[in-house]
């Protein structure tokens, strides 16, 4: 598998170059993981960057490692706000909130964009896939098949068309719960349980069976879960999710951990001010949890995880970061994890060994960053930045700054002094 997605993309790079000889300037770059100039050879790696547009279609950047070059600008629906690639894929599925679609389309070729209607009123806001073969769609909004609350629908690869609408509705105790304002979700690659988190009551998560099938749901009253959970991942092997709640003002934040299927937090744990992002780092067997409200970095050790024992999960360090942290992102040589504040508008550089910050790194002025990723071999982090409508990328050997890709216009046919979309997501392969 692995030799012939290495061989699809090269195939594509090729593809691409061929393209690009015939048409001149025609594509325009895109935001994706790039490789600094001069940097070792490698594999082709890409980055793809999903921008928000509030006047039109959104649009997704495409971005090539190995030259920071924008290879291509691509018409999504309307209000794009998440993307997602289902694993052993190529295709970038991408979830547009305002015209009820999801887009679908092979990046690095110059193909047809598929777009799959889903139900009037379903306003995706995400989208998440540990399974293959199958992308499923998180809907915000009531539709004609689940009137009274959110939903999800699965979208198999093969067919390219929703397979099932699931909705976010369970009978518990003899009362219906309904997940009306579903925020995220995340689901096991073991078992391929999604949990869906959603604001309901302080809170609720909704627990779904690879059907999907709605099979409970954990609420602080029955199930014991936080106050307001805000993001939600599974473990490396998948055995784990691990929810980020930030409490009421009364009650502190807290990690709670349930095991993939169960419907009852496991084990909880303190966390800093205001958590507000969690991400898995799968080389190093870590969890990294953002402290938006106490500019901290909450670390964990996932290798050792025992929702019975003290502590169910071993906090190997608590890292100070900048104002206002809102993203991680861990490279994958294991040196280094980059966090993007919000407050200081930087990066800060986090060892992964003594967990001291080694540098900042400034962002452009009036830069808001929102989002932070990592291509593959390490050489680049790149921030999608909203203040300047535009991906920051950082070469990771000397932690500068190499250039900022800007977001399209609002309409692409308008010259530059039109506004430009707002980059909310990164991806890369």
């Amino acid at each position: 598998m692995k030799f012939l997605r290495e061989a699809s993309l090269l195939l594509v790079a090729a593809l691409i170059w061929a393209v690009q000889l015939g048409c001149g300037d025609y594509y325009r770059p895109v935001a994706n993981p790039v490789i600094s100039p001069g940097g070792q050879p490698q594999v082709n790696h890409y980055a793809w960057v999903v921008n928000f547009n509030p006047n039109g279609a959104g649009t997704t950047t495409e971005i090539d490692v190995s030259g920071d070059t924008n290879l291509a600008v691509n018409s999504m629906g309307l209000g794009s706000i998440a993307e997602a690639f289902p694993p052993s894929s190529l295709a970038l599925f991408v979830a547009n909130r305002d015209n009820d679609t999801v887009s679908e389309y092979l990046p690095t070729l110059a193909g047809a964009i598929t777009t799959i209607s889903l139900l009037s009123g379903s306003h995706p806001v995400y989208l998440s896939s540990a399974r293959d073969g199958y992308m499923y769609v998180l809907n915000s909004g009531p539709n004609s098949a689940c009137p009274n609350s959110g939903s999800v629908s699965t979208i198999p690869v093969a067919t390219l068309a929703v397979s099932n609408t699931t909705c976010l509705a369970f009978v518990l105790n003899g009362v219906n719960v309904y997940g009306t304002s579903p925020v995220t979700m995340a689901q096991s690659s073991s078992d391929s349980y999604i949990y869906i988190l959603t604001q309901d009551n302080g809170g609720t998560v909704f627990v779904l069976s690879p059907a999907p099938a709605v099979t409970g749901v954990i609420t602080a009253q029955n199930g014991g879960l936080g106050q307001s959970p805000v993001a939600v991942v599974a473990s490396t092997d998948g055995s784990y999710m691990f929810i980020v709640t930030q409490g009421d003002g009364v009650n502190p934040g807290a990690l709670d951990i349930v095991s993939s299927g169960a419907a009852t937090v496991a084990a909880s744990v303190p966390l800093g001010v205001q958590p507000t992002f969690a991400v898995v780092d799968p080389t190093l067997n870590r969890l990294y949890v953002a402290n938006t409200g106490g500019n901290t970095v909450s670390v964990f050790d996932t290798s050792n995880v025992n929702p019975s024992g003290s502590p169910p999960i071993p906090l190997l360090a608590t890292a100070s970061v900048g104002t206002g942290p809102i993203g991680i992102t861990p490279l994958t040589d294991g040196s280094r994890f980059y966090v993007a504040n919000s407050g200081s508008n930087d990066v800060t550089v986090v060892s992964a060994n003594s967990f001291s910050a080694l540098t900042s790194v400034p962002l452009p002025a009036g830069a808001n960053p929102v989002w932070i990723a990592s291509d593959p071999t390490a050489s680049k982090a790149y921030v999608a930045d909203q203040g300047t409508s535009a991906t920051t990328i950082i070469q990771t050997s000397n932690n500068t700054v190499t250039q900022n890709i800007s977001a399209p216009p609002q309409n692409l046919n308008c010259t530059s002094s039109c506004a430009l979309q707002q980059p909310l997501m990164i991806v890369t392969q």
